[in-house]
């Protein structure tokens, strides 16, 4: 089958006829996250910290070990801020790809056996990454990634989908009140995004945004949950279709 790597209004409605059922629902609101073993998928450094970085810092709080796999444009500079960032986070376990951003991702073989390499060796109980309708190429691509190694592996950690460029509609929130400090501050170690974006600003204010439209404390950050099964059917209904 051959993948789209561009979101279109199609895969929109799509995604909306999927989760109707739930969109009368108030999502779930966790004061900390389910615990076990993590690990995060980030196309570019920064979309973890940006995307949960609150909710990691809680995984790390409880005990509850963090691995990083970041796809593409890992330079020397980008990485040494991951680091900084990490260490403020709790994120113990980082490894790093050499792909290009913008540039097909999902049709990389490298990515996908790193990406199943990380998998069978981590085992993670949960796995967040972006969702599978945030507006970035890469994002998008990582899903393609993951969706598929389902289909030959049959994986049974949960999904949290985070969102970055693209805002979702949720069904867990989590609290991030207290790790916000440790959110904000890891984001302001990412000096050569800074420069062209304010993303401390923008994590305040969506974050802010969630909690009081959920009532989950003063700073919260929203995700799509799912079985990675359930997952894999929802990305089946959206793009399959192509």
């Amino acid at each position: 089958m051959r993948l789209p790597s561009r979101i279109k209004w199609s895969h929109i409605w799509r995604l909306y006829e999927a989760i109707e059922p739930g969109l009368k629902a108030s999502p779930m609101k966790l004061e900390r996250p389910d615990s076990g073993r993590v690990l995060v998928l980030a196309p570019h450094i920064d979309d973890d910290v940006i995307g949960c970085g609150g909710t990691l810092a809680k995984h790390a709080e409880a005990g509850d070990e963090v691995a990083a796999l970041y796809f593409a444009d890992c330079t020397k500079e980008r990485v040494n801020e991951a680091r900084e960032a990490a260490r403020i986070i709790g994120i113990g376990k980082m490894e790093f790809l050499d792909y290009r951003s913008k540039k097909s991702l999902n049709k990389e073989k490298g990515a996908a056996i790193a990406l199943k390499k990380m998998l069978d060796e981590y085992r993670p109980k949960t796995v967040y990454l972006p969702s599978l309708f945030d507006r970035h190429n890469d994002h998008l691509a990582v899903n393609h990634l993951l969706a598929g190694l389902y289909q030959e592996n049959r994986y049974g950690f949960t999904v949290c989908a985070y969102e970055v460029w693209t805002p979702l509609v949720p069904n867990l929130v989590v609290d991030v009140t207290s790790t916000f400090g440790k959110k904000t501050e890891a984001l302001s170690m990412y000096r050569s995004q800074l420069a062209s974006n304010n993303w401390v600003d923008a994590a305040v204010s969506l974050n802010r945004y969630r909690a009081v439209v959920s009532g989950a404390g003063q700073y919260a950050e929203s995700f799509i949950r799912r079985s990675m099964g359930k997952y894999f059917e929802l990305w089946q209904r959206v793009y399959s279709g192509k």
